[in-house]
């Protein structure tokens, strides 16, 4: 059996895999709240996911079960002081990387002006914005503007529902590009966090959005 009585019926590499085992039932379950929850569809492309994910497989599969197999020792006096420590540096350090990931999440997808921007939880903008989606009920937002005001800064009042607007984004000529080999529209996407282009694939006969594109 695995499962043992003592610490020390253990050797390096059961305790390995059973520390190895725990940690991948949390990393699934923070797995279903990252792509479900905090990095929902679309937001997952244009927030950077993978990387939210890369940093709990850091922090969850290899910090831990790597301390574990380097540090136990069956035979140790202090296994059971050396393992506690392993494991509260663990949790401290997942429970901040959990937290870190959920304030800085992506919480819309904004059409404004020619292009689109992903707004996170922790901007500004976004702090702002999060009270407007819940009423909307979507995180796809057309930014309505409004020719009389002299506000230089974005107005949260002007976020719409996409799905309502899209057609206008058809109309934004300069905002799209075509070729050949993909007819369909490409909005760049806005985002200081990805320096690559990427773009947002959208419907040529409605303007709603269907998905996501790197160049």
């Amino acid at each position: 059996m695995l499962l043992k009585k003592e610490l020390t019926d253990y050797n390096r590499y059961q305790a390995f895999a059973i520390h190895m085992a725990i940690s991948l039932v949390i990393f699934f379950i923070l797995l279903v709240c990252i792509t479900q929850y905090w990095y929902p569809g679309i937001l997952f492309d244009t927030g950077n996911g993978w990387k939210a994910i890369g940093m709990i497989v850091g922090i969850d599969l290899i910090l831990g079960p790597l301390l574990t197999l380097i540090v136990f020792n069956p035979l140790k006096s202090s296994l059971k002081f050396d393992l506690a420590v392993i494991a509260l540096v663990q949790t401290g350090a997942l429970a901040y990387g959990a937290w870190t990931i959920h304030q800085t999440r992506p919480i819309a997808l904004a059409f404004v002006n020619t292009s689109f921007m992903t707004i996170y939880a922790n901007s500004e903008l976004g702090k702002e914005l999060d009270s407007s989606i819940k009423i909307l009920k979507t995180n796809q937002l057309f930014y309505l503007f409004d020719e009389h005001s002299t506000e230089e800064s974005l107005m949260v009042v002007q976020f719409k529902n996409y799905a309502v607007h899209a057609d206008k984004a058809l109309k934004i000529k300069s905002a799209y590009v075509t070729n050949d080999l993909n007819p369909s529209l490409l909005r760049v996407v806005v985002d200081p966090l990805i320096t690559n282009t990427h773009y947002i694939l959208i419907d040529k006969t409605s303007g709603q959005i269907k998905g996501f594109r790197k160049n």
